[in-house]
């Protein structure tokens, strides 16, 4: 059962503070704007505004207060439980905060402090039901049930309509058994609050336990009217079809789970099944490879997918499932003795034999002992391993997930690309269109801008945020420009950053190397040489791998690719020569480290990539990718707890995707 079934929501209490008149314009107004987004649930704008309140009056409560609750809000709660002990230490009588900061901490499964905040809030706001269901949620995760119904007797008490109060001592009432007390505590939950989803979900799942199967369908079906694209209602809904012997149903349910929420192997894994009891080998063999494309570690799907290959008779493809299973556990009797079979079908008579002799010589081991895989399993491996060969992913994301809860969206998980000197886009009035933190700037770069006229601008930008295309009208009006207004050396670095945006790498090239000795833009040139050498050697890589795919001469014989072996390793020397050179010459330049950590990466050298992040943060703290970056290597390398420092804080630096990453990584 997920946590959050038992928690209020935090509600953003928009109260207004009285302030002395000499309190900072600026501070008000961008509380005032964090405070409107909040509760528009735009919640990476509302951090971004907070952050300026901040910035502007550190030592004023408000801001970090509801900064920590849209962090909370994007599952960021080691960042929320930060903001909360900044708004504590400033407030020490805030009952608010004690209360979010106890269902931060239970989130975190600090439970001795969820406990210890929910008694400190009680003893300032004894009269607040929802610090009584928060702090019975917190007595459930302890399974502490009996202690739990207390707390929400109490909330009762005070709020006899509080439908989730209800709903949670049904819950609790459930897990100590007493499944009809239970039923009558839904009732009421239903009763209170008709259109709460989870109310009628969690009565249909009782229902359903207490053989009520009509009335179970019946909850599910109303759950489905008020949220028509909740997976989870259609994956409950497609049990009670099962259980009705109705597996045409509960497949169209199944498959609409995965529709809506395509990252759920738990439920690929379920029309994998159904699939092969029909004998509809094919689509089952297609539905484990999605689950192993999610769980690559999945040992059941790869020995499911071999008997449906050795169903289908292709029992090569059946020996690679169950040597995967193997591979992932060397002393699964059951793909042992399947693999032997199937080297049996090809002839193989020695690989055939060897399986069963191992396989026997397993099972002979364990004499008296269930020879069932979960028994092998358990003696062999430890409890850590055994969950991680056999999870199955099933967040269950809601399909149709608010705009602003950012953390459920589906991201490929990569780096953010090197930086480069580029033009911000602008509008007609001059005002820049890329986000302010997507685009960076410093002294030198600053001194350069001011040479430039109009609407032009120059920025740090990561290559992630840039379009491959620039206006030709801008491309126009910088050759038009005449040497009063834009030097012809800054003329041609224009042209030469729209042309290496471009992928023209020789015409950006040409005009790199016409201007290395212009002082004034040697930083900048070195910077986008050493990208564009990195970016000429990864195509190169490409090129290679698909030698001759393209010919402009008529050639009969068949095109050979190289093999493995011919195969060279990625040179980037000249990139890191050149990015050497810019931090020797100006060893304060942040995005000569980001970049060259980044083209450690590539090699493999993950902890002096961590070194260059580091420094890089060090003379730009602002720089939200870095910080992404290092969160991503140090996730690599198993320091899943620094990393999720530093997601946090690429969050707060304006890092949406960073909340992606925490929700998976982080905040389980």
């Amino acid at each position: 059962m997920k946590k959050g079934s038992f928690y209020t929501v935090l509600i953003l209490i928009m109260f207004c503070w009285v302030q002395p008149m000499l309190a900072q314009v600026n501070h008000r107004h961008f509380l005032f704007a964090g405070r409107v987004d909040l509760s528009e649930e735009r919640f990476v704008d509302a951090i971004r505004n907070f952050n300026t309140a901040i910035a502007s009056k550190p030592d004023h409560f408000e801001a970090y207060f509801f900064r920590g609750i849209a962090k909370f809000n994007l599952s960021d709660y080691q960042g929320a439980l930060y903001d909360f002990n900044q708004t504590i230490s400033m407030h020490p009588l805030y009952a608010r905060a004690y209360h979010y900061r106890g269902i931060v901490n239970d989130r975190l499964t600090n439970y001795f402090d969820a406990k210890t905040d929910f008694i400190r809030a009680l003893e300032i706001d004894p009269y607040n039901a929802d610090l009584y269901v928060a702090y019975g949620a917190t007595k459930m995760h302890l399974n502490d049930f009996e202690g739990a119904v207390k707390e929400y007797d109490m909330a009762l008490l005070i709020d006899p309509k509080l439908s989730y109060a209800w709903l949670n001592r049904g819950i609790a009432k459930r897990l100590l058994n007493r499944k009809e007390e239970a039923l009558d505590d839904m009732n009421k939950a239903v009763y209170h609050n008709h259109f709460d989803l989870d109310s009628w979900l969690k009565r249909g799942i009782l229902r359903n336990e207490l053989g009520d199967t009509a009335g179970a369908m019946s909850d599910f079906n109303q759950a489905i009217l008020i949220d028509a694209k909740n997976p989870l209602v259609y994956f409950q809904r497609a049990g009670i079809y099962l259980q009705n012997g109705d597996t045409t149903a509960a497949l169209n349910d199944y498959e609409y789970v995965n529709i809506l929420d395509n990252r759920n192997a738990l439920t690929y894994y379920n029309r994998a099944l159904l699939h092969s009891m029909r004998k509809e080998y094919e689509e089952a063999g297609m539905l484990y490879q999605e689950v192993i494309k999610i769980n690559p570690n999945n040992i059941y799907s790869y020995f499911n997918k071999g008997i449906v290959s050795y169903e289908m008779e292709k029992y090569q493809e059946a020996i690679a499932d169950f040597t995967h299973a193997i591979d992932l556990f060397p002393a699964f009797v059951g793909a042992l003795i399947n693999r032997s079979l199937s080297r049996k079908k090809i002839k193989d008579e020695a690989g055939s034999n060897a399986d069963y002799e191992k396989a026997m010589a397993i099972i002979q081991s364990v004499s008296g002992e269930s020879q069932k895989p979960e028994a092998l399993f358990s003696r062999y491996a430890d409890s850590a391993y055994f969950n991680k060969i056999i999870e199955l992913e099933s967040d269950f994301i809601s399909g149709n997930i608010l705009p602003g809860r950012v953390q459920y969206q589906q991201i490929d998980i990569l780096p953010f690309r090197s930086f480069v000197v580029a033009l911000v886009e602008t509008s007609p009035s001059g005002k820049e269109k890329t986000p302010s933190q997507k685009s960076y700037s410093d002294l030198s770069l600053s001194q350069l801008n001011a040479m430039l006229t109009g609407n032009l601008k120059l920025g740090y930008i990561s290559q992630t945020y840039l379009k491959h295309e620039n206006d030709d009208s801008e491309v126009e009006r910088i050759q038009s420009e005449d040497e009063s207004k834009i030097s012809f050396n800054l003329q041609k670095f224009l042209l030469g950053t729209i042309n290496q945006n471009r992928h023209n790498f020789n015409s950006a090239a040409e005009a790199y190397n016409a201007l290395i000795k212009d002082k004034s833009l040697n930083p900048f040139i070195l910077l986008n040489s050493a990208v564009l050498q990195f970016d000429k050697e990864e195509l190169t890589l490409i090129d290679d791998e698909y030698a001759n795919a393209v010919s402009i001469t008529s050639r009969k014989e068949p095109l050979i690719s190289p093999t493995a072996s011919e195969m060279r390793e990625p040179d980037y020397s000249a990139s890191l020569q050149s990015l050497d050179l810019l931090i020797y010459s100006y060893p304060d330049n942040a995005f000569a480290y980001y970049n060259r950590a980044n083209i450690k990466l590539q090699q493999g050298k993950h902890h002096r990539a961590i070194d260059d992040f580091s420094e890089a943060i060090r003379l730009e703290p602002s720089m939200g990718e870095a910080y992404y970056n290092r969160a991503l290597t140090l996730l690599y390398l198993g320091e899943n707890k620094l990393a999720c420092s530093d997601l946090s804080k690429a969050g707060e630096a304006g890092i949406a995707e960073a909340y992606s990453v925490i929700r998976k990584y982080c905040a389980k």
